[in-house]
């Protein structure tokens, strides 16, 4: 696993040997990194997004969970729960949706809230290799760190918190 620092050190999480980094992601996606190409199969990745919240924690997530329903394909919801996440109150979503070739894929994401920065790492593999490849997935779940006393991009510092 490599270490990767993110959002001028605000977070850093711990990526899988040999994983292809994509470049230029979209605003508000620090990372997204692959597993090698296996012949057609669902490429496991990881990815992380570090955006401003200006609504409480439970309505970000409830927003969330609206938004993946109307844009994943036979999205199902199947657990969420409170837990600590980068040392910090957060949550937990394990999910599964259908990809556009009709493969099963399961993904799970981990996310706070610290001053109005929404942290998540969202991870996602086909769900036929969830047994073994959520298993590394999830360690890089628990090597997320985010550090609260990082400045904001306008240079005031973060106070933390989830609300």
């Amino acid at each position: 696993m490599n270490t990767l620092e993110l959002a001028g050190g605000f977070v850093s999480v711990e990526v899988p040997d040999g994983w292809e980094q994509v470049s230029d992601p979209y605003p508000g996606i620090e990372l997204v990194v692959v597993e090698p190409e296996q012949e057609g199969l669902f490429r496991a990745n990881l990815v992380v997004t570090v955006t401003e919240v200006a609504m409480s924690f439970g309505d970000w997530q409830k927003g969330t969970d609206v938004f993946l329903a109307g844009e994943l394909h036979d999205y199902l919801l199947l657990d969420l729960e409170r837990m600590t996440v980068g040392g910090h109150p957060g949550a937990r979503r394990l999910a599964t949706h259908a990809t556009a070739e009709n493969q099963s894929v399961t993904v799970q994401q981990w996310m706070t809230l610290l001053d109005g920065r929404g942290v998540t790492l969202s991870a996602s593999c086909a769900t036929l290799a969830f047994a073994t490849a959520g298993a590394q997935l999830e360690q890089s779940a628990r090597h997320l760190r985010i550090d609260p006393h990082v400045a904001h991009p306008t240079g005031a510092p973060t106070a933390g918190g989830v609300s």
